[in-house]
C-alpha cells in the first residue's frame, strides 16, 4: 500500500518541503504545469457558470455539465498529483 509522508508533517515541515522541492529543477516544471492545470480547471467552471446563467438552448446546458466535470478532474487531479510528487521528494530525500 502506498503511505503518503507528507500528510505526517506539521504546518511547518510541510512549507520547508514545499519550498526545497520547487527550488530543484524539476519542482519548477512541476509547479508550472500544475498551476496551469488549475487554472485552467477555474476558467472552465466560471465559463460553464456562464453557460448556466445564459444558455441560448438546451445544448449549452449539456457542455456546461460536461464542462464542469472535466474542470473538477482537473482541480482534483491536479492537487492529487501535488501531493504525490511532493511525497516522492520526502521519501527520496530521507533514503
Amino acid at each position: 500500500m502506498y503511505r503518503l509522508k507528507y500528510y505526517s508533517l506539521n504546518k511547518d515541515e510541510k512549507k520547508e518541503l514545499k519550498n526545497n522541492f520547487y527550488n530543484t529543477e524539476f519542482g519548477k516544471s512541476i509547479k508550472n504545469r500544475l498551476d496551469r492545470l488549475f487554472l485552467i480547471g477555474i476558467i472552465g467552471i466560471l465559463f460553464s457558470i456562464y453557460l448556466f446563467i445564459n444558455p441560448s438552448n438546451k445544448w449549452d446546458i449539456v457542455t456546461g455539465v460536461i464542462l464542469v466535470v472535466a474542470s473538477i478532474i482537473f482541480l482534483v487531479g491536479s492537487f492529487k498529483v501535488r501531493i504525490r510528487k511532493l511525497n516522492d521528494y520526502l521519501v527520496k530525500q530521507k533514503k
